[in-house]
């Protein structure tokens, strides 16, 4: 029978390491029945090496020189940014403790701070008796930390061998009265997580604040295949976290693990019969760690996994209980009830934790922070947990409202969302870079999802709708103006509604007002809650400068500028609460003046480049000088559009845009440098989505000769044509009468084309660069755009096709042309590269631009 390697260490999640109780005494293994007992392997150690993690300033800390009284060589991971280890510092030209140079490198994730020596509290006299080799004063006196606000800081070591195991001995110590627990987490091809007490009362004895003899020790731990293992600092409690220093023994003649990447536990006691288990892992690599929330019955249970290279593996019963061994002998369930296994299949071992309580802690539950006096949760099977839940607390302005889960009413065991995603959830104790769940108080049905780990927070019965769209701002957003307040909010619902019916979209997007006329930004910060009883996905705020006061202001500065700071604030609040922003652009009113009109460009301008969708409304019924276009003003009404006006606010919506962020479709960035060529008759042809009125389309050409390089098609078969003639850029209408450039574009160098068209106005400009070559009077219902000539083998080149659904004032081509992100109505934006197969459109859209050939 096959021999497997027994390590006799603590299992991530099992043993708390290095705490201030001493650690109990290994139980010798008894065999199991038919089961081999596994040869203790015998690493040999390689090599050691030693880091002093602190600062070089005077006052703070000071460098750790070898040979130290143990004739040991030191690494010293110091300050170099102030106070601060800045992100992305590299610590290379690292040497062993025999002053042997080694190729490995030390890289911070993230920026730590630094402190020590007596101000800092570090520990100034350390004891050999008890630290032995650590108890080198330079070294102990300082240390990094991270700071309250701070978590889940971390270093990676890179160019390990991978043929080599590492063992980690890690030191943190710091005098204060307050408990300070620090989780330090190692993650190669397999996972670690030690625990250490560094700081609190009596800590390292009567009237020593501070740990002064336990160390965090390690179990092997194996590179991944590249040669790297991450170092992570997290806390259990406290708000500083020290490390001081670290200790790394490098072993040969060890087994390295298989990778698995896949892990299903099956058998009559597992709810269902089988369940997939979850790899834990907070950055996606492989850590041979899986978990799963489930119910045991009476019965039995055993493991099947997938490697890295794609072998099926069974995994069962090991010579004693909680551990493993690759056969299909089935596991006697211990428990039965609700349960949380954890498995590590590079130590192969297993634990199993009963679960009694899944609750709800935080400043909004009625009991605040009492951890053992959560909301409740029941267990609705598969691995899921959930209820009505009544949160009556109450928080103040500085204190968010908010909550995390809590199992078994132990902060040991806290599950928050995860940084960056919309209601992803994780433990910040397994490495997960984790913030409390904000959420205002009210009833809501909450449901964990352990089987997805994912949580939702539902109004009604089936939770936080995917699919709605807050529509969250003043009286136009509100649709005054339109017929029955049927504005462009409830317009753009019914063309996401129609778009669904006719399978051009797959999923029913539809529009939710909350909207209330007169509001302003202080307004929406005020009732901030209706956002969030709303339960939508995606918020859409629409306001504008004239509810904010810019008319007739003493300080239009000022009043541009709580416009400008609020929104950031509603956009950062939304994010924070799982919503996805967009943004509609301020607009146009009946008594604007020019400086009302300046303020007005200048925040859309700021707008068009936030990272979130907005739409350009100035664009659509704009008069060219900041009031309502001729006719579309409701009537004596100077604040509101008619509802034409509503609809072309609606026309300047890219219509696909939801589904494109559903397609996790990011917002795009210029690319600069690309071009196409397009010669032969080869071409470039797309059509905007659905009905269009007002728009820009803008590119970049280069060549040496006339003829055609854009044209569109205009109502029936009429077609609007862009060409050089004599050397300049000609627009011959669909309609009648042309506009002729004075730029020469045929000296070989680039050139921005810009048409423009605002459809209330009547009016079409062309630019060249930022040349306004001239303007004529019409309307246009665009439909298919070409770029290059169909019936010509004259060679150009191209590069950065824009397609907008608005149109566009001066300053915005002028930007335009200064390379910078133009994003709000844009609908292309195509960087036209020609050494990929395909014209990538980066914009949040689902159109595409194809080629065409001959």
């Amino acid at each position: 029978m096959k021999k497997y390697m027994l390590l006799v260490f603590a299992l991530f999640g099992m043993l708390a390491i290095g705490s201030c109780n001493d650690d109990e005494p290994v139980v010798p293994p008894s065999p199991g029945e038919e089961i081999e007992i596994p040869e203790p392997a015998t690493p040999v150690l390689v090599q050691t090496l030693y880091f002093d993690f602190g600062s070089q300033t005077d006052g703070r800390g000071s460098m750790t020189e070898g040979p130290d009284a143990n004739n040991h060589y030191w690494n010293n991971i110091t300050n170099n940014d102030g106070n601060y280890a800045a992100i992305n510092t590299v610590y290379s030209s690292l040497v062993n403790s025999e002053n042997t140079s080694v190729t490995y490198e030390l890289t911070l994730n993230s920026r730590f701070s630094t402190n020590g020596q007596s101000g800092g509290g570090g520990l100034l006299e350390p004891q050999e008796e008890l630290l032995k080799d650590f108890a080198v004063a330079s070294a102990t006196e300082d240390y990094f930390f991270i700071e309250s606000g701070e978590n889940n800081s971390s270093f990676t070591f890179s160019n390990l061998d991978p043929k080599k195991a590492y063992k980690f001995y890690a030191f943190g110590s710091r005098s204060t009265t307050q408990t300070r627990t620090a989780y330090y987490t190692m993650t190669g091809l397999n996972l670690y997580q030690g625990e250490l007490q560094t700081s609190g009362t009596n800590c390292g004895g009567e009237g020593i604040n501070q740990n002064i003899q336990n160390i965090c020790e390690s179990e092997l731990i194996y590179p991944d295949d590249a040669g790297n293992i991450k170092f992570t600092v997290s806390r259990k409690n406290g708000d500083y976290i020290a490390l001081n220093v670290l200790k790394v023994e490098e072993y040969t003649d060890i087994e390295r693990p298989e990778q698995f990447t896949s892990l299903t536990m099956s058998g009559s006691a597992v709810e269902e019969g089988q369940v997939s288990m979850h790899m834990v892992s907070a950055d996606g690599s492989p850590t041979n760690v899986f978990e799963a929330y489930t119910s045991f019955g009476s019965g039995d249970f055993l493991f099947k996994g997938i490697t890295k290279d794609g072998k099926t593996v069974n995994i069962g019963k090991g010579y004693k209980e909680g551990v493993v061994a690759t056969n299909n002998y089935s596991i006697a369930a211990p428990v039965t009830g609700q349960i949380r296994l954890t498995i590590d299949l590079s130590s192969k071992t297993y634990e199993i934790t009963p679960i009694e309580s899944w609750t709800l802690v935080g400043s909004v539950t009625p009991n605040g922070w009492t951890v053992d006096k959560g909301v409740p949760l029941a267990y609705q099977g598969k691995g899921v947990w959930g209820g009505r839940v009544k949160l009556t607390g109450i928080s103040g302005v500085s204190d968010r409202e908010r909550f995390n889960f809590v199992m078994n009413r132990s902060w040991d065991y806290v599950m928050k969302r995860v940084k960056g995603t919309t209601n992803e959830v994780g433990m910040g104790t397994q490495g997960y870079n984790t913030e409390d769940i904000n959420l205002n108080h009210g009833t809501y049905h909450i449901t964990l999802d352990l089987r997805r780990y994912v949580y939702y927070i539902d109004c009604g019965e089936e939770g936080i709708d995917p699919f709605k769209i807050s529509v969250m701002g003043s009286s136009v957003a509100n649709g005054q103006g339109a017929t029955n307040n049927h504005g462009y909010a409830y317009m753009y619902g019914e063309l996401l509604d129609e778009r669904f019916c006719n399978q051009e979209s797959k999923f029913p997007w539809y529009t939710s007002g909350i909207a209330v006329n007169g509001n302003n930004t202080l307004n929406l910060l005020a009732r901030y809650n209706d956002l969030i009883h709303d339960c939508g996905t995606y918020v859409i705020f629409g306001l504008s400068l004239g509810n904010e006061g810019i008319h007739n202001a003493v300080d239009q500065q000022a009043v541009y500028n709580q416009f400008r700071d609020n929104m950031q604030t509603l956009i950062q609040k939304a994010r924070e609460d799982g919503k996805y922003p967009v943004m509609m652009n301020n607009y146009t009113r009946g008594d604007f003046d020019a400086s009302d009109y300046e303020y007005v460009k200048q925040m859309n301008l700021l707008i068009h480049e936030w990272d979130l969708p907005s739409v350009n409304l100035l664009g659509a019924i704009d008069n060219g000088s900041g009031a309502w276009a001729n006719g579309y003003q409701n009537g004596d009404d100077i604040y509101h559009p008619t509802t034409d006006g509503h609809r072309e606010f609606t026309y300047a919506m890219v219509p696909s845009l939801f589904d494109a962020i559903d397609a996790g479709k990011k917002q795009p960035v210029r690319v600069i440098g690309t071009s196409y060529s397009l010669a032969n008759k080869r071409v470039l042809e797309f059509t905007p989505e659905e009905t269009v009125h007002p728009f820009t389309i803008s590119f970049k050409v280069k060549g040496t000769a006339d003829g055609i390089i854009a044209s569109f098609a205009n109502g029936g078969n009429a077609t609007g044509t862009l060409k050089i003639q004599d050397g300049v850029v000609v627009y011959d209408s669909p309609l009648t009468g042309e506009i002729k450039g004075t730029v020469n574009v045929t000296d070989n160098q680039w050139h921005v084309v810009s048409l423009t068209h605002y459809y209330a106005q009547g009016r079409t400009l062309l630019y060249t660069d930022k040349a306004l070559a001239g303007e004529l009077d019409e309307k246009l219902t665009i439909g298919k755009f070409i770029v290059g000539d169909n019936t010509s083998t004259i060679g150009r080149e191209y590069s950065e096709l824009f397609f907008y659904r608005s149109a566009m004032v001066q300053e915005e081509i002028d930007k335009l042309c200064d390379g910078r992100m133009l994003k709000s109505s844009l609908e292309i934006y195509a960087p036209l590269d020609g050494s990929k197969s395909t014209i990538e459109n980066l914009a949040q859209s689902m159109n595409s631009v194809t080629l065409k050939t001959e």
